[in-house]
């Protein structure tokens, strides 16, 4: 299988170095024209079968640019595996105000603020990858995302740590034999 991995154009909250978790988040006038470039590039490199989508917003709107460029009547779902982490209470909090290693504590204070745990999102989004692997494996697949979710993604299938990988906006990441 060819597996595209895309994380949502770049939002308010980008810009603005905060923490957006589910939070909604629009496209900024960049991440909606982001969006469209990577559409115009997919549309001249593949023929994609299948588009996972995470529901959030952002993840919407920048496949809503991406089908402007290419207008594919493919099979589109929507999957809540793939969404962002939950921050809880920190959720549109400014990023350099947390302790992002606290933060990944899986700890009675986390709990209390709502905060989804590490180990539950790595869960969630090996489980999004084992059920893809029960698809057509001559299939092209186009999922959208988000950084965090790309990240453990890229690090399942490549065998690196998660805190080694970058994923910029509306950047394909695309793995040629996905299994």
């Amino acid at each position: 299988m060819k597996l595209i991995l895309l994380r949502h154009g770049e939002t308010e909250d980008n810009i603005n170095n905060i923490l957006a978790g589910q939070d909604c988040g629009k496209l900024t006038a960049k991440g909606i024209e982001q969006s469209k470039e990577v559409g115009k590039e997919l549309k001249e490199k593949y023929k994609i079968d299948m588009i996972f989508c995470s529901p959030l917003t952002r993840c919407r709107e920048t496949l809503e640019h991406v089908l402007d460029e290419d207008p594919i009547d493919v099979p589109i779902y929507m999957s809540k595996l793939i969404e962002e982490r939950d921050y809880g209470e920190y959720t549109g909090v400014e990023i350099d105000s947390i302790n992002k290693e606290s933060l990944n504590e899986d700890n009675a204070v986390n709990k209390e603020m709502g905060v989804e745990s590490l180990i539950h999102l790595v869960k969630r989004v090996t489980l999004f990858l084992e059920d893809l692997k029960l698809e057509d494996e001559n299939s092209t697949v186009l999922v959208v995302s988000h950084e965090e979710p790309i990240k453990i993604m890229v690090a399942e299938i490549t065998g690196k740590t998660a805190d080694k990988v970058e994923v910029n906006n509306a950047e394909a990441i695309v793995f040629e034999d996905f299994k």
